[in-house]
């Protein structure tokens, strides 16, 4: 018989939902999810997006959940804005099996974390934290391995969601025999559909975006923030050859602190970005399909992974990633992936005249993907069960 399961996390997530979904489909009945808030179910002021934000999938449906509601001023703003409220009462009531937690941000994760150990209740790890995200000096860098080796002592097992995080967990006290692979995932933006049903939707964008046919459409997904760092595209993209520039467009899709910025500097190229501003879930096919290749350039401020990537990928899109994207180690020897250092420009450049040689196709890595999607996350953690 299943053992009950209850994975604790902070909201509903639009990449994490799927795979509690999936979850139960495999293991019905063994499942529920605690919430401490819905903020992002019923709408909340996104900072890094500067915009209310209200994701437009079902985060809520197809599995057991509730919402502990215990929100401290603005919720997801800082360690105290979800507090403890409410967890030790749900464990000691639900006495599940085992806890998956989801990271270690706020005050109600070290509640959840504590009250497991009082129940004696074993507690399991799945977090995207990896230990080269981030410069960080010495002392710093000790007095955090301290604390991960002291809340890892009391951890069952994880599941480490790519290489990066696998070193850090065995870098900080996990044991080997304690670790199996549940990778970061995201639910295919591309729908079931034929190619030829691609292409026509891939032309149907690229006509409403002013797309020609023969150019190269490079795509920015994401906050527009320093930490993606968006600007460095239009850095690149000014190093083109000229007869590359004058056939490629880049799409700035999101919204964030820079775009004002961003629209300004790309007035020194007129009509080669374009900036549709922020789109929901829903919207979000016809972009990656239209896109030739996806450029992530972000700086070391904390991408872990960079979801996108693998959003890109499922639609066959080229990609284009610095070395401080986490997700670099996992594709970084794939055909049509390129990793650039940091802040290297010229490098974009070049990766771009490069991949752009290349013809479009929807299915290049399709295989390659089957080990980064949902089913997989949750066929793992159903094994565990």
């Amino acid at each position: 018989m299943s053992r009950k399961l209850l994975i604790f996390d902070s909201h509903p997530v639009q990449y994490k939902a799927p795979v509690y979904q999936q979850l139960a489909k495999l293991k019905p009945g063994a499942l529920k999810v605690a919430y401490c808030t819905d903020c992002s179910v019923r709408g909340h002021r996104d900072q890094d997006f500067g915009q209310v934000v209200a994701w437009d999938t079902p985060l809520l449906e197809g599995y057991e959940s509730v919402v502990l509601n215990n929100e401290r001023g603005e919720p997801l703003k800082g360690a105290r804005s979800l507090t403890g409220r409410g967890v030790f009462r749900l464990l000691k009531n639900e006495r599940p099996d085992a806890v998956l937690i989801s990271q270690f941000l706020y005050q109600a994760d070290l509640a959840a974390y504590l009250s497991c150990l009082r129940l004696r209740i074993p507690i399991w790890i799945r977090h995207e934290t990896q230990d080269e995200a981030f410069r960080r000096r010495p002392w710093k860098r000790m007095l955090r391995s301290l604390a991960y080796r002291v809340i890892y002592s009391g951890v069952s097992h994880a599941f480490y969601i790519g290489q990066l995080n696998r070193e850090h967990l065995l870098r900080h006290g996990m044991k080997e025999a304690r670790l199996s692979f549940a990778p970061y995932c995201v639910d295919s933006p591309i729908p079931a559909m034929s190619a030829e049903a691609k292409a026509a939707m891939r032309r149907e964008m690229r006509a409403k975006l002013g797309i020609r046919d023969g150019d190269t459409a490079v795509l920015f997904s994401g906050k527009l923030i320093q930490k993606k760092a968006p600007d460095l595209i239009l850095d690149a993209f000014s190093r083109l050859s000229a007869e590359r520039r004058a056939a490629t467009r880049i799409v700035f899709l999101g919204s964030g602190i820079m775009v004002d910025e961003l629209k300004a500097r790309a007035e020194q190229f007129p009509g080669s970005a374009i900036f549709p501003g922020f789109v929901n879930q829903r919207d979000l096919p016809g972009y990656y399909l239209a896109a030739d290749m996806l450029v992530l350039p972000s700086r070391r401020m904390g991408e872990t992974w960079g979801l996108v990537v693998n959003e890109a990928l499922h639609a066959g899109c080229c990609v284009i990633v610095s070395d401080a994207v986490g997700s670099h180690r996992e594709f970084g020897g794939w055909e049509r992936v390129r990793v650039i250092k940091e802040e290297a420009a010229d490098a974009c450049a070049a990766a771009i005249e490069q991949l752009a040689k290349f013809p479009r196709s929807f299915d290049w890595c399709e295989k390659a993907m089957e080990q980064y999607t949902v089913h997989a996350a949750a066929s793992a953690i159903a094994a565990k069960l």
